[in-house]
């Protein structure tokens, strides 16, 4: 088997590995038990209820899982002695007759210590009684490759036959011959896809045996074939990845209530598809845990999550949702726990664990992270395709995906073609601007103060312009604050800039596609001089250079703050700047000076369309220009 298959295969074996200590494995010195994988099944099955993790059922305030409580002194005795038998009241206790004495007690329950049993604890005791933490606690480490007897090196064939042999000579057990070439080719088909081979497959075989084809060759060509082509890689997969839809519940029932089917095949084949492309372990666990909180997830990425959707539902009329989200994030706990700690963590739920280091507080940490789920307790009873699997996901294949790229180009098209700029829709904005020269004036303001409500960064820029970097909530309003000494202001010229560098779209707003809307502006006037005379300025007028055409999305709407509609810049599709012209419904100014708040709100059905760059101007007109404005609708 080449090193793609070991690998990939360890991986997917991994859920079923965790259910017994590595220590199994480890080969330790038989004179001296092992703790973790000799003597801590003793304890935990037969001491730990009285003795263990769990303060609400210690007796005699003797923890064994700790060696600073079990070998502490109390009342002149020590439970161990470590190194002392002899001094040990555990080895006393356990050797005892006296059914008032004998641990554990006749009445607990617990099935009595069996000689071999009692001999390792004895032994554990005798050769210092070294404590280990639970394995499932403790990173992995690479082993060595053993070094075997010169009969051994001459057996082996790779570094896994050493770890083989070793055992078998621990046993004293010879390696059993090899054997004939057809067993090990209908093994070989067992072991990688959990079927024989067929009789086609068997005559091919041997007819390259009979020619006198090398069978070691033979075989290696087999596995290649059997975990890298199909129709041969498929089932491979199939047989492989079955432990690890086993562990994380795919084929459990889904209805506490009712058992209707379970629309989460798109994860199985996630999972079949991981194996058959050899992804790494670590990413493997990373998507399926927590695929969607990765930046800017996959569809894929969002499919691998369903790992934590195969728990079972209740559609009961009846049900309290708050009682069965809690079931299912414990579902989740319980699933993640015994895949890869090989935990029973639920007990942990109603107290701390008695056999394992969980205590409750920690188990309602864990269950934190599983708690958060956007689904409902109590499941629809609805006939649809997704009844009952809220929140999901439309995943579409390879010729879905190939039409909605066919149709998005095909939209993009018409939407240039919409938002195309005549050049005499150019050139009449041009012209209007060009007649009202000389009879707006832009008194001198200064830009004092500009802020972000969601969080975003506001910085000044030489031209006149704020800068909105950093945070990028889905709706953020921003609030500007000009200065200015003139006492007839009656215009607020908004531009939006496109924004480069650091954060920016190059577009002018912060979506991703550079696009920007504005639901409202508001403005308020407020004496420098006495701060507490201000007030709220009527806008009565509106026009821009540009306006998305392909709905109600006219600069007028940013006039009534009780307008849902809005106004939409189209920076995904027309490149350029945008500039609209605001008339107040007076003429506004105090003595002394006046501040002019003005607050942009771009709350919208769109996320993130914030304006990137703006850059706010007060201006006044004359009442001989205001009769050159068009109508604005």
């Amino acid at each position: 088997m080449d090193a793609r298959s070991t690998a990939v295969r360890a991986a997917f074996l991994w859920p079923l590995l965790t259910l017994a200590p590595p220590a199994l494995a480890s080969g330790g010195d038989e004179a001296a038990p092992s703790y973790g994988r000799d003597v801590r099944p003793i304890l935990s099955d037969r001491c730990f209820e009285c003795h263990g993790p769990d303060e609400n059922t210690r007796a005699a305030r003797l923890r064994l899982d700790e060696r600073d409580s079990a070998t502490a002194k109390r009342r002149g005795r020590t439970a161990i002695a470590p190194g002392d038998t002899g001094a040990s009241t555990l080895v006393e206790r356990i050797f005892s007759d006296d059914p008032d004495w004998v641990m554990p007690p006749p009445d607990s329950g617990r099935r009595p210590l069996s000689d071999d049993e009692k001999q390792i604890l004895a032994d554990w005791i005798a050769a210092g009684a070294e404590y280990e933490e639970h394995w499932a606690f403790e990173a992995p480490e690479t082993e060595g490759v053993p070094e075997v007897s010169a009969e051994g090196d001459a057996w082996a064939r790779t570094d896994l036959d050493n770890f083989i042999y070793r055992e078998l000579e621990r046993e004293g057990i010879e390696p059993a011959p090899q054997a004939e070439p057809i067993v090990l080719f209908r093994r070989i088909f067992l072991d990688l896809t959990g079927l024989p081979p067929s009789y086609a497959e068997i005559l091919e075989f041997e007819a390259d045996v009979e020619r006198g084809r090398d069978v070691d060759e033979l075989l290696d060509g087999w596995i290649d074939r059997l975990t890298s082509a199909e129709p041969y890689l498929s089932r491979h997969a199939e047989h492989l990845t079955r432990p690890w839809l086993d562990q994380a519940r795919y084929a459990d029932t889904i209805g506490i209530h009712t058992d209707n089917g379970r629309q989460a095949w798109s994860w199985r084949d996630w999972v079949l598809e991981a194996y058959r492309q050899n992804k790494p372990f670590d990413q493997f666990v990373v998507e399926q845990l927590a695929g969607d909180l990765l930046p800017e997830p996959t569809t894929d990425q969002l499919v691998a999550t369903g790992f934590n959707r195969n728990h079972v539902v209740t559609d009961e009329g009846g049900a309290i949702n708050e009682e069965y989200l809690l079931e299912y994030a414990a579902d989740r706990v319980e699933t993640t726990g015994s895949v890869f700690l090989g935990l029973t963590v639920g007990c942990a739920r109603c107290h701390d664990h008695k056999y394992d280091p969980i205590t409750m507080e920690e188990y309602y940490s864990f269950i934190a992270f599983f708690n958060s789920n956007d689904e409902p307790g109590l499941y629809g009873q609805g006939n649809g395709p997704n009844r009952a699997f809220e929140p999901f996901i439309v995943v579409p294949t390879d010729e879905d995906l190939a039409a909605f790229e066919r149709i998005e180009t095909e939209t993009e098209r018409l939407n240039a073609e919409l938002a195309f700029v005549a050049p005499e829709e150019q050139a009449a904005w041009d012209g209007f601007l060009a007649e009202l020269e000389g009879s707006i004036r832009w008194p001198a303001s200064e830009l004092v103060a500009a802020s972000s409500e969601g969080g975003a960064t506001a910085s000044m820029q030489d031209d006149g312009s704020v800068l909105f970097e950093g945070d990028s909530p889905a709706h953020d309003v921003y609030h500007f604050t000009l200065r200015t000494e003139a006492s007839d202001t009656s215009l607020l010229l908004l531009e939006a800039l496109p924004a480069d560098g650091d954060g920016g779209t190059g577009g002018i707003g912060r979506a991703s596609n550079g696009n920007a809307v504005i639901q409202t502006v508001r403005v308020v006037a407020r004496s420098v001089a006495d701060p507490t005379r201000e007030v709220e300025v009527p806008l009565v007028w509106a026009i821009a250079n540009h306006e998305q055409p392909n709905g109600d999305f006219n600069v007028v709407n940013v006039l009534d703050p009780e307008d849902p509609e809005f106004w939409a810049l189209e920076g995904h599709l027309v490149e350029g700047g945008r500039t609209a012209l605001i008339q107040f419904d007076r003429a506004v100014g105090f003595d002394g000076g006046t501040e002019f708040e003005v607050v942009i709100d771009s709350r919208s059905r769109w996320s993130h369309h914030n304006l990137a760059r703006p850059r706010l101007s007060l201006g006044a007109i004359d009442d001989a220009a205001l009769a050159l404005l068009p109508t604005a609708y």
